[in-house]
């Protein structure tokens, strides 16, 4: 029988739009709520690392954190329970190896050297980061640090994911100039979608997100199967459909549940693996 050493409970930040575009400094959303948590246990152990978490990819985030947090428990075992609603997974991968990285002692939590072993930025880590220290919907941007928009998010959120496989922005050296007048608009994008968010003006949320998404679908490294389902998705009334800047999936917004189970149902019936964010 294990006997438990610590329990901490960590607020997990939601990324809403901006993160693929944010190592160019580009501003990005996000929302925390003390709804979006996560419950890390510390116990006996040999450095064995255990999540219970029903989504698809609980098994290569058991894999990524082992790699880099097995050798610093120093005779400790980790679990981790989600509470509440699910959660992104690299926002948590993120939030979770800050916070035992801390709690085991180290000077320095995040260094360059494990955020290439999870192919994540160092920008995109700091988004996370910064968040965690405020509620509400923020905008991040580097060099400005944080600014509050609103204290909630006014509508309901889902994820939905088939695989594991990063989304990318492709850089096109031949066509420089015009792979940056896309990049503008996009930040302009994220502007226009803050405003919306602060004024509860969900149509424009919803038009933003759907030129926002089919922008980055034209420069990603995705394939055109991926716009095809987006346009299904996005044609749904009432719902407002984005790519998911992390993954190959998308993430979905409504006002009203009915609508938002309609889309998540076409989804599920598409292979994609639905989770549910807030709401």
């Amino acid at each position: 029988m294990t006997t438990m050493l610590k329990s901490i409970s960590v607020e997990v930040p939601i990324c809403i739009i901006g993160q693929s575009i944010a190592q160019y400094n580009y501003p990005v959303l996000c929302y925390l709520s003390e709804d979006n948590k996560l419950s890390l246990s510390f116990h006996q152990g040999i450095g064995r690392i255990k999540i219970w978490w029903s989504i698809p990819i609980t098994a290569y985030l058991e894999n990524k954190l082992s790699n880099i947090l097995s050798p610093h428990l120093r005779g400790l075992g980790l679990d981790l329970h989600v509470e509440g609603k699910v959660l992104p997974p690299i926002d948590s991968l993120i939030a979770i190896l800050h916070v035992v990285l801390r709690e085991v002692g180290r000077e320095r939590a995040l260094s360059p050297s494990h955020l290439r072993k999870l192919a994540i930025s160092e920008e995109r880590a700091r988004i996370v980061l910064e968040a965690m220290r405020v509620k509400g919907l923020i905008a991040y941007r580097r060099g400005e640090g944080l600014m509050e928009l609103r204290r909630d998010f006014p509508w309901r959120a889902c994820l939905c994911i088939k695989t594991f496989y990063r989304f990318r922005l492709a850089e096109f050296k031949s066509f420089e100039e015009s792979f940056n007048v896309v990049l503008h608009a996009l930040g302009r994008l994220i502007v226009v979608a803050a405003r919306s968010i602060i004024d509860g003006d969900f149509e424009l949320f919803r038009e933003t997100l759907t030129r926002y998404s089919r922008l980055s679908l034209a420069v990603s490294n995705l394939p055109l199967t991926v716009l095809q389902v987006y346009e299904k998705l996005s044609r749904i009334e009432g719902v407002a459909c984005k790519i998911d800047e992390d993954f190959r999936g998308f993430m979905l917004f409504s006002e009203k549940e009915v609508s938002l189970n309609k889309c998540l149902s076409m989804a599920s019936r598409m292979g994609f693996q639905v989770l549910s964010l807030r709401g």
